[in-house]
């Protein structure tokens, strides 16, 4: 097992992109919310979009018409290219139904030791 060290703990803000490699690999890294660290791959999984480009952000939601509520600020990567959404919780795209869609967010497994972001692969 090797420990990569993908960027410093104080460089993330709630909604901030920063790019990071594992090895020769782009990886990009944010801090949800919550205080969790996510990496993800550095690559849209739709065509190849280099994600630090992207935005995160939130979603719109409504049970109700002419009523919307912002929700998961923070919790939401969109692709630079196409605008396709994609929830940093689980990966998964952000639209109904796509739960079993094969375009799916790579997530690694971060940790934060002192002020470093690694992973372990």
């Amino acid at each position: 097992m090797v420990k990569h060290v993908v960027c410093r703990f104080d460089e993330l803000d709630v909604g901030k992109i920063t790019p990071g490699k594992i090895g020769r690999s782009e990886v990009i890294v944010s801090k949800l919310p919550s205080g969790e660290v996510r990496v993800v791959g550095g690559r849209c999984p739709h065509q190849g979009a280099a994600l630090e480009h992207g935005r995160i952000s939130g979603r719109t939601s409504s049970d109700t018409p002419n009523e919307m509520e912002f929700c998961n600020y923070g919790e939401t990567l969109r692709c630079p290219w196409h605008g396709f959404e994609f929830s940093l919780i689980d990966g998964c795209p952000v639209v109904p139904g796509a739960k079993n869609w094969p375009m799916n967010l790579r997530i690694f497994d971060a940790k934060v030791e002192g002020n470093d972001v690694v992973v372990t692969l």
